[in-house]
């Protein structure tokens, strides 16, 4: 990690480069700024407390064969899938299927059931808040994988939360300006992004890979030539 904010898989570091041209009295053109990012709230929710000591935050993949059943509970997190049938039955509520491209939130400490009721595997991810004092993550499945984790986090201060995960679309070079006192974790579904803010750290985070911002700290995200397709795990004080 670097200042108050952390890569992994740094592929490339941005070169800033400024040019200035003087030509008499002539009146610069006008610079239009570059397109904005579309945000699309997935899923939220609210944590009364956080676990204890240092966190961090994990993007882990837990595909199900045909048919798999897990039934449990744990800390809270979003529950995101990519493919296939992904059930999700939480206790004193009525089944829910989450489409690929959709997100649920589970709270803590609640038994519920993931099942994959299709004829094929399926494909789900979980984001969450975890303590250092649960790695190493037991297995759940076969074929489980952390796709992203950030270092320890000390910085965050024991109180009442919300959790979000959005998903977010950003035009061949968009920028996405964010700021506050949230952490953020992001992680790249396709393209890429810059990632940079305080510090003027600068750093390419292609599809696959996850960066993050503490809380405070001005991130900014410009798309490449391709655009960049990525989703933001944001936590949040409660108002």
């Amino acid at each position: 990690m670097f200042g108050r904010i952390g890569l992994v898989a740094v592929t490339s570091v941005a070169t800033l480069a400024f040019g200035l041209a003087c030509g008499g009295s002539a009146t610069p053109a006008a610079v239009k700024a570059p397109p904005g990012v579309t945000t699309n709230t997935l899923a939220s929710g609210r944590l009364e407390s956080i676990p204890p000591g240092t966190l961090f935050v994990n993007y882990l993949k837990l595909p199900q064969a045909a048919a798999g059943s897990i039934n449990h509970k744990h800390l809270a997190g979003f529950v995101y899938s990519v493919a296939g049938t992904v059930e999700l039955d939480i206790e004193g509520a009525a089944a829910l299927i989450v489409p690929p491209g959709q997100a649920a939130f589970v709270g803590a400490n609640i038994m519920h059931n993931h099942l994959n009721s299709g004829a094929a595997a399926n494909d789900w991810w979980f984001v969450a808040l975890r303590p250092t004092a649960s790695r190493p993550l037991a297995t759940i499945v076969s074929g489980q994988k952390e796709l992203y984790t950030t270092a320890d986090l000390t910085q965050i201060s024991a109180g009442v939360y919300t959790e979000t995960l959005s998903n977010n679309l950003l035009p061949a070079n968009g920028v996405d300006r964010q700021s506050g006192q949230s952490l953020r974790v992001l992680y790249v579904l396709d393209g890429n992004v810059t990632v940079s803010g305080d510090a003027a750290m600068a750093g390419t985070v292609s599809a696959g890979q996850g960066a993050y911002s503490l809380p405070g700290a001005n991130l900014v995200m410009t798309a490449g030539p391709s655009g960049g397709h990525y989703l933001i795990f944001t936590l949040t004080p409660a108002s």
